[in-house]
């Protein structure tokens, strides 16, 4: 920044050496001569003096003109710039989110929402009051820093790709919180990362468990994991059909000729079981 005010200085001395220079040669010229004021109030010796002022007006003018120009050039290039640093600038965002599997079941996702591809990965814990936390001090980060990305941090993460991972359950928190209250943790997780150029960002997530107080779900889980978990069974039904050779069907065939015999059985169970009633009756 410092070489960058530099350079911007450079055209202003010399547009201020340039329009200093003819000011000082008039001052000059008028402090040596040895004239006097009826002379110096001539026809030519106004006319002259009309006409080095004039100069010297065109010439504060132009300055004031190249200075504005010079101005509004550096806020053009500074705004190509910030054009360029935005077309590669990268998001990273993380978050906590609940499992399609249960509602109990907690996952993280680590994903790049920017234009740019992010690189050299971190991930900071620090408590309300801004000390880090590390390893053993905390027994949610612990179940952060158990993965590798969170302990080393990532290489890189391209345009739109995201990491997603199983982190934690809350019936497993019990016994590992002071009181066993689950809603207590309260934590930040500062996120730093560079573009393909070297430029440092950062962003910041606060992990507040209370704010999951109170939260429950209707219908018993995600739709799409319900589907999948019926076709499932739905395959396992239909793997019992299947005779163990390949491509065949463990099929029972099933004539008209057994379907009058299933008839002739069923009616002769009928009339058992209605003389059965009767003799019933007459005892």
């Amino acid at each position: 920044m410092k070489r960058e005010n530099e350079r911007s200085l450079i055209p202003l001395l010399i547009v201020s050496g340039v329009v200093a220079a003819p000011i000082i040669f008039i001052l000059g010229l008028v402090t040596g001569s040895q004239i006097q004021l009826s002379n110096l109030l001539t026809a030519d010796s106004l006319s002259s003096w009309t006409s080095a002022l004039a100069t010297v007006t065109i010439a504060i003018l132009t300055f004031i003109l190249a200075k504005e120009t010079w101005y509004l050039r550096e806020a053009q290039i500074e705004q190509v710039n910030e054009l360029k640093r935005e077309n590669i600038r990268p998001n990273v965002s993380l978050r906590l989110k609940n499992s399609p599997v249960s509602f109990n079941l907690i996952e993280v996702e680590i994903n790049n929402l920017g234009k740019g591809i992010a690189r050299n990965l971190k991930f900071k814990f620090s408590d309300s009051s801004g000390a880090e936390i590390f390893e053993t001090d905390n027994p949610i980060v612990d179940e952060f820093l158990r993965l590798h990305i969170f302990s080393e941090g990532i290489h890189s993460l391209g345009i739109g790709q995201k990491v997603e991972s199983f982190l934690f359950s809350f019936f497993d928190l019990k016994g590992k919180l002071d009181g066993d209250d689950v809603f207590s943790p309260f934590f930040k997780i500062e996120i730093t990362f560079s573009d393909v150029n070297g430029e440092q960002y950062s962003n910041e997530l606060v992990v507040d468990f209370k704010e999951y107080k109170g939260v429950s779900e209707v219908g018993g889980g995600d739709p799409l994991h319900k589907i999948a978990d019926e076709l499932n069974k739905l395959t396992e039904q239909f793997g019992k059909v299947v005779n163990s050779s390949p491509n065949r069907l463990q099929v029972n065939t099933y004539s008209s000729a057994d379907r009058e015999e299933e008839s002739r059985l069923r009616q002769q169970r009928y009339e058992d079981r209605k003389k059965q009633q009767e003799k019933k009756a007459e005892q």
